[in-house]
């Protein structure tokens, strides 16, 4: 089963394939749609090691945003959680954090940090985390209102997420842990504010419709690719006629890159160095 899609959601797949064969053009398609958005559209745990830069912050290169952050190593000393937070883009100190251990006080003092994330030594930070698109909460209804980064319990199993955005028929959070129960009540920290659970998975992964509606006109392109109607870098032809075009060629599919190019990531990214 895919990430956007399932088999059920393709229906002309060439008689006599597996649903072992369809799951590979599913796949294929999806890692297609990731390298052309830069972006992953579920959440995914990332292991990385990068070169300290001796500053407070961190930038970790990642096109898809950060979700969460769960641990992080200097030359192999565990950096204490309460000292550091992180943003989509970075880890950094946090300015309410505790004094650090003095294991890692020296440590530092051997770098001769100005920063907690020395220079020296080649890949010396390790980091743990998620990245991409935070799950969704399924609920019913929403009494009140969340904040954002707000945390929420999850009444009997006492689970927690961080809020990250707020619909009428769900919560968007990161950083789940547990999971809540069907039905279950959940209370919405300062604000009080209140949601019925309706799933009891606890969350789901929910991409972009037109992720979803890209995916499938793909795998049905792969199919057979006389359904819809291609373009070349540059032109484009309709009805006999060629047209020269600014348009930039994403997959050649003119209703699958009509949809992507919604989703395509300009994010900018400062090097690590």
């Amino acid at each position: 089963m895919g990430n956007y899609v399932v088999i059920s959601s393709i229906d002309n797949f060439p008689a006599g394939l597996t649903d072992g064969q369809k799951n590979q053009i599913i796949d294929r398609i999806e890692e297609r749609i990731e390298r052309i958005t830069h972006d992953l559209f579920y959440e995914k745990k990332f292991d990385i090691f990068l070169r300290g830069n001796g500053s407070d912050r961190l930038f970790l290169g990642l096109v898809p945003d950060i979700l969460s952050v769960s641990e992080i190593e200097i030359s192999g000393v565990e950096l204490p959680s309460d000292y550091w937070t992180w943003d989509k883009n970075s880890v950094y100190r946090d300015p309410a954090g505790a004094t650090t251990s003095a294991e890692l006080r020296w440590l530092l003092k051997q770098y001769r940090a100005i920063g907690i994330f020395p220079a020296s030594g080649l890949s010396n930070i390790h980091i743990k985390g998620t990245m991409g698109w935070p799950e969704k909460l399924n609920i019913d209804a929403v009494s009140g209102s969340f904040e954002p980064y707000e945390i929420i319990t999850g009444g009997t199993s006492e689970a927690t997420a961080i809020v990250d955005e707020v619909h009428t028929t769900y919560l968007k959070i990161r950083g789940r842990d547990g999971t809540f129960e069907d039905n279950e009540g959940i209370s919405g920290g300062t604000s009080s504010a209140t949601a019925d659970v309706d799933d009891t998975s606890g969350a789901i992964n929910d991409p972009p419709d037109a992720i979803k509606q890209a995916c499938i006109i793909l795998c049905e392109d792969d199919n057979d690719g006389t359904i819809y109607s291609h373009y070349m870098q540059g032109q484009e032809e309709i009805g006999g006629y060629t047209y020269q075009t600014k348009v930039k060629l994403l997959t050649g599919v003119r209703r699958a890159d009509d949809l992507l190019r919604l989703y395509v990531r300009k994010k900018p990214m400062m090097a690590v160095v």
